[in-house]
This record gives C-alpha cells, sequence and structure tokens, in this order.
C-alpha cells in the first residue's frame, strides 16, 4: 500500500484523478483513498461545472438500461462521479425530471421488454424468440428458444446409455403396481436408466387403443396392463406407499 507522503505527491501532481482512478492503480477501494485524502487535508471532490452534453450523455446511458444513477459505470468515463452529478441534478431541476424519466423507461423496458440479449450467444432477439420464465425480472428465459433446443438436443441425443442402470422401474401408466424389473421395460438408450418410460405391455396396449380411435386410450391400457401384470402374480401397492 502506498504511504501517506508518497500519496501527497501523487495527488498534488495529478489533482483531476478521481478516486476509482486512484484505487485501481494503487489496489484499494476507492473509499479508502477517499479517506487518505481526508487524513492529508485534500478535497475528496472538486467543483466540476454543469456540461448539459455530458448531463444528456448520462441521462441517456440510464435510459438505456446499461447503468443506473448509483451505479460506478454509468461515470466511467467522465473526471467526476455520482456526487457531482447529483448536485447538478440539485442545481437544475430540469435535470433531475429527465433523470427520474429515463429510470421510469429503463425500468418499463427491463420489465416489459421487446428486444433481449441471449445470455449464451449476445445476440440481441425479439422477446418472442425466448421462452417465458416467472423466475426472471422480465418473465423471460435468459437463453434464446434456440439455445435451449440445442443445449436439450444436445444432452438427449448425445447420451449412449447401452445396459439398463437400474434393476427395477416404475411403469408411469400404472405406478400403482411399484417397481417392475427391467425386463418389462423396452430399452432407450437416450434416457437416464436406458429403458422407456412405460412398460412394453401399457405401451403395447396404449398404441392399440390409440389407433382404434379410443379418446380413453390410457386408462383401458391401464387396466389391461394391471390385469396383465397381475396374473403375473404382481400387486398393487397400498395407494400410501405409492
Amino acid at each position: 500500500m502506498i504511504n501517506q507522503d508518497d500519496a501527497r505527491k501523487a495527488f498534488n501532481a495529478f489533482p483531476d484523478k478521481t478516486l476509482r482512478e486512484w484505487g485501481e492503480e494503487w489496489n484499494m477501494s476507492h473509499e479508502n483513498v477517499r479517506l487518505m485524502k481526508i487524513k492529508l487535508g485534500i478535497p475528496t471532490t472538486r467543483k466540476v461545472s454543469y456540461d448539459p452534453l455530458i448531463a444528456n450523455e448520462i441521462v441517456e446511458y440510464i435510459r438505456s438500461g446499461k447503468g443506473s444513477l448509483s451505479t460506478s459505470r454509468t461515470y466511467k468515463n467522465y473526471k467526476f462521479g455520482k456526487l457531482t452529478f447529483m448536485k447538478w441534478m440539485e442545481e437544475n431541476p430540469s435535470l433531475r425530471e429527465v433523470v427520474e424519466i429515463a429510470e421510469n423507461e429503463a425500468l418499463k423496458n427491463r420489465l416489459y421488454p421487446k428486444l433481449k440479449r441471449c445470455a449464451t450467444t449476445g445476440e440481441l432477439l425479439p422477446i418472442a424468440e425466448f421462452y417465458k420464465d416467472k423466475n426472471t425480472l422480465d418473465g423471460y428465459s435468459v437463453r434464446s428458444k434456440k439455445v435451449v433446443k440445442e443445449m436439450a438436443r444436445k444432452y438427449y441425443y448425445d447420451r449412449n446409455v447401452i445396459e439398463p442402470t437400474v434393476e427395477t422401474k416404475i411403469c408411469s401408466g400404472v405406478p400403482e403396481l411399484g417397481p417392475l424389473p427391467n425386463e418389462y421395460f423396452a430399452r432407450n438408450k437416450r434416457t437416464a436408466t436406458g429403458l422407456q418410460t412405460y412398460s412394453r405391455k401399457f405401451q403395447g396396449l396404449y398404441q392399440k387403443y390409440l389407433r382404434q380411435g379410443h379418446k380413453d386410450a390410457f386408462e383401458l391400457a391401464r387396466e389391461g396392463a394391471l390385469k396383465y401384470f397381475a396374473s403375473l402374480g404382481f400387486k398393487e401397492l397400498d395407494s400410501q406407499r405409492i
């Protein structure tokens, strides 16, 4: 860490440097730089005259949603920070009004966006290119539909389970039977277990009744599968155990 004598010389030699710039150079927080200036009796801020062109640039940056009134990146290209800009707002009520409008527009665009940038590809796409996601601020996924589909395709089609990974499995068509030996399921190398979701018997009956046009094909297949497995000695489990 820089000593106080060297810091004093540096502050006096480069009075226009910001706290943030000193912090980056000395590998310390800008708050520590500010405290050092106070200890040395050097003003921590300097008067920066109001510049309407710069003020407008900052307003548009806030409106774009890239930064807010409080984020340091909003002022990274200027020789002043939030405190100076806040003083400008106090001295110019009209500036305060346009900043508030810009903040509201930025918030509206975040909540109800027309365009969104894909977190994976960086592409700016119409919001319709994203699936809905209630866990995000704007209600849409952070990745585009194209990326999500590609991830799902890669996850599913790149899987190659040669042998079943389980000895037993519950048939989703007749879960009341509990785990059934894996021999009653057809193979599927793209599932985690290496087995189909439904047992062979249930799947065969279900497809049969669908071809015959039965609207209750699933229920008919379930009843037939239960009878089939009952004939093999399998019994229904207590519903509380399923």
